[in-house]
């Protein structure tokens, strides 16, 4: 695939992601594309590099000095690679910044998607998902994602798009808490957005120094160096 073409569609990505963050109010001047060289190589096999990779994220950080950081927190071989080289990338910009700045109170939000969960005991926090929020979920994906919406790498698990299998392992999470707490701690709960409860996300907070232990220990479980 030629430069050209593999640039072409890097920014077709980048205006979904824009056309998502605009729905819900976050403006373009808001929103960075990075462009990480081991991202727009002609092939996912590269690893990240310092220079090119760590340093872009490292002087945003330095920028917008940011007090919540999110990211996929996903295995090497879970899903997309370039969803673990970009915890690799992340952790070490955040194990950079640290050398300069205190970064003690810095929050780290890791979050799971289709292609790995989270068991009930990894999550820190579980949020409550209304069938309004899943019909605001899905009207995102079906009219913001218009080249994903038909996998090009879907799921052997689901057979549909991916917003509707995220829906469904929202579902699931719900029945099995719901299995653990009882079906009355969300039906006949004192809270309303707990009685409307339809479904159950779940992610993992961390402060800098369990990110950067949880990003090595990864590392070190695929043979990988620091």
């Amino acid at each position: 695939m030629s430069p050209e073409i593999r640039t072409l569609k890097g920014m077709i990505r980048e205006f979904e992601e824009e056309l998502v963050w605009g729905f819900f109010g976050i403006k373009e001047s808001n929103i960075h594309h990075l462009r990480l060289g081991f991202y727009t190589g002609d092939i996912f096999t590269e690893k990240p590099n310092l220079e090119r990779d760590v340093m872009p994220i490292l002087e945003q950080f330095r920028k917008i000095k940011p007090t919540v950081i999110s990211l996929a927190f996903d295995p090497e071989g879970s899903g997309p690679d370039t969803h673990y080289k970009v915890l690799q990338a992340i952790a070490e910009a955040v194990r950079q910044w640290g050398n300069e700045t205190d970064i003690s109170n810095i929050k780290i939000w890791g979050y799971r998607n289709v292609w790995y969960k989270f068991h009930p005991a990894e999550a820190t926090h579980i949020v409550p998902v209304s069938l309004n929020a899943m019909g605001v979920f899905s009207n995102a994906f079906e009219n913001c994602y218009l080249s994903q919406v038909d996998a090009s790498f879907p799921s052997h698990k689901f057979d549909g798009k991916f917003s509707d299998y995220a829906k469904k392992i929202w579902v699931d999470q719900l029945a099995h808490t719901g299995n653990l707490l009882g079906k009355p701690y969300f039906y006949q709960n004192e809270s309303p957005r707990l009685r409307t409860t339809h479904g159950l996300l779940f992610f993992k907070e961390m402060t800098a120094e369990e990110f950067l232990k949880s990003a090595l220990e990864l590392q070190k479980s695929i043979g990988g160096k620091k």
